[in-house]
């Protein structure tokens, strides 16, 4: 998901806030929540856009469906709601979440692999991972793509090192007509 400056400004005054009053896991796991049904509910991403229906009635209902939302969760939503910026809810989400991985010395590792890893095989590449980026806490996420044959892509802070088959065989190709000098 793209994220917007617009979200990005409240996103870091919520986590700012979050940390002054030492409620951020509280906030995270609301945000996790929020994002969990929002990435459930078309329903939901058509709703809040919707220039249509007033702040108000979407506040209402979004109160209706996270009624058990902490009360600092409940006042970004409804300083969202003034602004009429309900549209980014799940960008200052998404964003606040990134953001305290971040303030917490956290990195999240995304490895696609043809088959799953075993538990072996992700502890190897997660201490790879720790000792890249110079984070002591990973979390890695293992994708399975079986297109990619063999090997490994991993992204880590927006980088990728593709290792995988597919990219040798590929690179391979891309050498072979290249190289024109070959009889």
């Amino acid at each position: 998901m793209r994220i917007s400056r617009a979200a990005i400004r409240y996103s870091k005054a919520s986590l700012e806030y979050a940390i002054e009053k030492k409620v951020t896991s509280i906030i995270k796991n609301d945000f996790e929540y929020i994002l969990l049904v929002l990435s459930n509910s078309d329903e939901l991403n058509k709703f809040l856009p919707n220039p249509v229906i007033s702040s108000r009635l979407k506040l209402d209902i979004l109160h209706r469906i996270f009624p058990n939302l902490s009360k600092t969760t409940k006042s970004v939503i409804k300083l969202l709601s003034n602004k009429r910026r309900l549209s980014i809810l799940g960008q200052v989400a998404e964003d606040f979440i990134h953001r305290l991985k971040i303030y917490e010395g956290k990195t999240t590792a995304t490895v696609t692999t043809a088959i799953p890893l075993n538990e072996e095989l992700k502890a190897l590449v997660q201490e790879k991972v720790k000792s890249i980026s110079n984070k002591l806490d990973v979390e890695l996420i293992n994708k399975v793509d079986p297109s990619i044959v063999g090997g490994m892509i991993l992204n880590i802070e927006g980088k990728e090192l593709n290792a995988s088959v597919t990219n040798q065989i590929e690179s391979y190709r891309r050498s072979l007509i290249s190289n024109k000098n070959i009889a």
